[in-house]
């Protein structure tokens, strides 16, 4: 006797099930399989439910968590569709008609969201034929009007409404659903939750750095070779100057190292660079640390003989200024005329500067004199490019250095060939051309050529 209950149930719940699918093609011997009860009808609201918590969990994956306002906006179709029920039970004096409507679309509801269920895994599994993704968004707006527009039809026609009628109560239902969907279409029954793993303090604000850089800087300082007596010595001073961008340290560190090896500035070079990654082993760059090491230079350098390669590359402003920047820490940019002192300071007089920023074209008036060859990236009212966080070079960086100067014998020929490889790659990119800039001194045209004989040896 215990199990009789149950085997009603369930034959009720399958009866319901294949009413729903008969509504669902428009059949109106879905009436004489429809059970309308209360048990039917929180079963069904309960297994609707479920169906929808499937989807959300294949769209949204495992890792997340229920949300109770999705449930509460999910229950108001079901809600809706018991005061249409309530109304034309009233209407017709059929009290049947109470559940029937809510219980044909939520069984109608569990075949289509079944439905949509699948498709959505099987595309997430990628078994999904080729194109698609062109038919597919159509076909999730189909599934979910088909219920209420085919349990419109169904009662139209058992009802015997006129066929404008029908249309209209059609027409009215899928307009309500969408307003629905529309108005709760951020709410879901499960939401994804993403594991925010805290971001880490910038090493700069840890107490090590205050005690670290300055031995950093000394040591880099210390490390500095004097120059030999009758013949040229080249060093290579490096600068990364915004920290929130890795572009400009890898930048720097590869430059540094094809001058210690093709052009053996080793033991005459150093790199200031403005990076977390490095806060704890490199010296950072600020106009303390710029000043200290063309001072450093100035003094192991033989004035009239050695050369000072200079290289900066960071983001620059429009109006002239050179970006010095290391949060949280406040660093003060650089200036044309603050280089030109500082260098001035350090009595180099053989100087060889190159600038990979935008608007480094400003620079040059400050910087150039006789004895001084500059280089600029751009103009002084042009950006230049390549700035991204994932790049090894800038745009300028990879062309002159990485391409031209590992192929030509003088840096005036690099520059040419560099400019050229530029302004192609900035004319099929679309970009406005950054018109690099280059300035040569009257004497330093001059000694060039001998300087270049060390930097450029002859090959055997």
């Amino acid at each position: 006797m215990s199990q009789w209950p149950f085997g009603r149930f369930l034959r009720s719940f399958c009866q319901n099930f294949l009413a729903s699918l008969m509504m669902l093609l428009g059949l109106k011997r879905a009436f004489h399989y429809l059970h309308p009860t209360p048990v039917q009808f929180l079963t069904l609201l309960l297994g609707s439910l479920l169906t929808s918590l499937s989807f959300d969990l294949i769209s949204e994956g495992l890792n997340g968590e229920l949300q109770p306002v999705g449930f509460a906006a999910y229950l108001i179709p079901p809600f809706l569709l018991l005061v249409v029920g309530i109304f034309m039970a009233q209407r017709y004096g059929v009290w049947r008609f109470i559940l029937s409507p809510v219980i044909l679309w939520l069984a109608a509801d569990i075949i289509v969201g079944s439905l949509q269920t699948t498709i959505q895994w099987i595309g997430q599994k990628g078994w999904l034929p080729a194109g698609s993704d062109l038919w597919v968004p159509y076909i999730y707006p189909v599934l979910f009007a088909w219920p209420t527009a085919a349990l419109m039809f169904l009662f139209g026609r058992q009802l015997a409404w006129q066929w404008w009628l029908r249309l209209i109560n059609i027409t009215l239902a899928v307009s309500v659903l969408f307003a629905w969907f529309t108005t709760f279409s951020d709410q879901r029954l499960w939401y994804s939750v993403e594991t925010v793993v805290p971001e880490a303090p910038p090493h700069i604000t840890e107490e090590a750095a205050f005690y670290v850089q300055p031995l950093l800087l000394n040591r880099a300082l210390a490390q500095l070779q004097e120059g030999n007596v009758g013949r040229t010595d080249w060093y290579f001073l490096g600068v990364g100057g915004a920290a929130y961008q890795r572009v400009f340290r890898r930048e720097v560190e590869s430059i540094q190292g094809l001058f210690d090896t093709r052009f053996t500035t080793t033991g005459h070079s150093l790199v200031l660079i403005n990076d977390d990654d490095t806060t704890l082993s490199q010296p950072i760059a600020t106009r303390t640390s710029i000043s200290k090491a063309l001072e450093a230079i100035g003094k192991k350098m033989n004035k009239d003989e050695d050369v000072l390669f200079l290289f900066l590359t960071s983001h620059g402003s429009s109006d002239g200024v050179f970006e010095l920047s290391h949060e949280p820490l406040q660093i003060q940019s650089l200036t044309p005329q603050w280089l030109r002192d500082e260098l001035d300071k350090a009595d180099i007089r053989w100087r060889v500067v190159v600038i990979s920023s935008c608007y480094s074209g400003a620079f040059i008036p400050a910087l150039q004199n006789s004895s001084s060859l500059i280089i600029t990236a751009a103009e002084a009212t042009k950006a230049s490019f390549g700035c991204t966080d994932d790049a090894d070079f800038t745009y300028f960086g990879r062309a002159f250095f990485d391409e031209a100067l590992r192929q030509e014998h003088s840096l005036i020929d690099a520059f040419r060939a560099a400019k050229d490889i530029i302004a192609m790659r900035e004319q099929e990119e679309g970009f406005t051309p950054s018109q690099p800039q280059l300035s040569l001194g009257a004497d330093m045209e001059k000694q060039l050529p001998k300087f270049e004989q060390e930097l450029f040896p002859p090959e055997d």
